[in-house]
């Protein structure tokens, strides 16, 4: 492919740390990448793509990261560079740290973490010993973070950068339950984003009592958005151990076939063989989300 021409006197991509934002979720950290060239063309707007564990996508920022990044930044690079992605501003939005969970977790599904040991006194010898707790059920907050996403983060990349705010222009990336968060932001909340890249979702979190997917269940019956997905899994949680949810998400993509979904340009499905549920082999897919979600 014939790679794009870049201006010597264009500026390089950057990528922009916020520490703490303020909204009406906790205060978190941004990121925001912004292409080369982005300071010489003042007139210009970019699509934007939202990216969820923010502290994980940039390797300008990889010691921010729990286990390593996404290499977000290089990756983009490269490929428009190379003339396979338009430019785009990339936002990578911060996860609430341990209020993750609910805020990525639909409001119709709960999740009950196991018992917690902690030390106790015994009622007959007063001796220590160690007792198990269960905590309260976390109970899905997402709603309230779609709308963070919708009116607040969106609102201040529009007021402080020059981002393309159509929703044919906007696009939302995550990875386990991030993945499970773009799903919900894609089927709840249209209005905000068309694009979606859903990699390794927690799709098992959403189970119900008689043992199906709320998720995907929704996916199924409910009434077809105008969305593009990108969809896809490893096979395994770790090497040699686990199936990084495989059949869930494959269940997902006949789900949404089944919804009259075709696979093609607007919709794409990877099994990725031998990939793990882990920070380097998302980053190692990474390119064909991206191509996926800018097509040149």
């Amino acid at each position: 492919m014939k790679k794009s021409q870049q201006p010597s006197s264009y500026s390089p991509s950057k990528v922009i740390k916020i520490d703490e934002f303020e909204g009406s979720l906790p205060k978190r950290p941004l990121y925001i990448y912004l292409p080369r060239g982005y300071d010489e063309q003042p007139d210009r707007k970019y699509p934007v793509l939202y990216m969820h564990d923010g502290q994980n996508c940039f390797e300008a920022f990889v010691e921010d990261s729990y286990a390593g990044s996404w290499k977000a930044d290089i990756t983009a690079d490269r490929l428009i560079r190379e003339g396979r992605m338009r430019e785009c501003i990339i936002v990578g939005v911060g996860n609430g740290s341990e209020e993750r969970i609910a805020e990525y977790l639909p409001p119709y599904a709960t999740h009950q973490l196991p018992p917690r040991k902690r030390k106790g006194l015994t009622k007959t010898s007063g001796e220590k010993e160690r007792v198990e707790t269960a905590p309260l059920p976390i109970v899905g907050r997402a709603e309230k973070t779609a709308v963070y996403y919708r009116d607040e983060v969106a609102t201040y990349m529009r007021q402080h950068y020059r981002v393309d705010s159509r929703r044919e222009q906007t696009a939302t990336c995550g990875s386990s339950m991030g993945g499970l968060l773009s799903t919900y932001l894609a089927w709840e909340y249209p209005e905000f984003a068309r694009n979606h890249a859903i990699l390794s979702p927690a799709y098992w979190l959403t189970r119900t009592p008689v043992g199906t997917f709320e998720t995907i269940e929704r996916l199924r019956t409910g009434r077809p958005r105008d969305a593009r997905f990108w969809l896809d899994s490893g096979t395994q949680d770790a090497p040699g151990r686990g199936d990084d949810g495989w059949p869930e998400t494959a269940a997902a993509r006949d789900a949404l076939l089944e919804n009259g979904y075709q696979l093609g340009s607007d919709f794409q499905y990877l099994l990725d063989e031998g990939a793990c549920h882990r920070e380097s082999d998302w980053a190692a897919r990474l390119h064909h989300v991206l191509e996926f979600l800018f097509p040149v």
